[in-house]
């Protein structure tokens, strides 16, 4: 998948990647490669699981 355009959550850094959860284009700093979220998404959907990160 071809992905263009600034960083929908830090606005300025290039986006390579999209959140498969919301659809978000992000930079590598606001993806989370082991969910395929955005670090937003990925934080929500740890905290309600009561998951405080990664182990």
């Amino acid at each position: 998948m071809s992905v263009s355009g600034l960083c929908q959550i830090c606005e300025r850094q290039r986006a390579d990647y999209q959140c498969s959860r919301c659809g978000a284009l992000v930079c590598e700093a606001h993806y989370d490669p082991e969910t395929g979220y955005c670090t937003d998404c990925a934080a929500e959907v740890r905290a309600g699981r009561g998951d405080s990160g990664p182990r």
